[in-house]
């Protein structure tokens, strides 16, 4: 959805020179008026698409550790989400920094992680981008939404995460 709308507004944009080419009986102010006004509604819903999706999780893994239980606040997990252009975003982020959040379309708000959690995950996260050149994944920053769809079938995983994390 998100690629469509961005694919129509550069669409929209190529055609503006269409608008003035050939001879017309619509004077060209009128062709001006149509040409922006088609630029600013292709512009403003991929905007509102762009916004609505950002929070949106495409992709959610759990980093088991050996020896440690399932509810330990340290297994952190990598969240993926999707950049303006669609390009997969990945953070990892700790059960313990996330809070519900209270904007639509949104079901957690990360919280600061300590001085201790940052140093953890600055090793898992050396770790996991070793070797990578490009989709880097980072920790989850303060102030980061993601919007967790629970509506239809839900894998036991999930409803596990679900279940330990902050209700939404």
């Amino acid at each position: 959805m998100k690629l469509a709308s961005v694919a129509s507004l550069v669409g929209a944009t190529a055609a503006v020179p269409l608008f003035f080419a050939g001879d017309s009986d619509v004077p060209s102010s009128a062709r001006t008026i149509l040409a922006v006004t088609t630029i600013g509604m292709t512009a403003s819903s991929t905007a509102l698409v762009t916004w609505a999706l950002k929070p949106y999780i495409t992709s959610l893994h759990v980093m088991h550790r050996p020896g440690h239980p399932a509810e330990d606040s340290r297994i952190p997990m990598v969240i993926e989400t999707m950049t303006f252009l669609a390009q997969p975003r990945t953070r990892l982020v700790f059960p313990e920094q996330l809070v519900p959040a209270t904007l639509p379309m949104t079901s957690w708000l990360v919280e600061d992680a300590s001085e201790s959690l940052r140093d953890f995950a600055k090793d898992i996260i050396d770790q996991i981008n070793a070797g990578r050149k490009k989709d880097l994944v980072t920790l989850a920053s303060k102030g980061d939404l993601f919007y967790a769809h629970t509506q239809g079938p839900v894998s036991a995983e999930m409803q596990r995460i679900l279940q330990a994390a902050p209700s939404q």
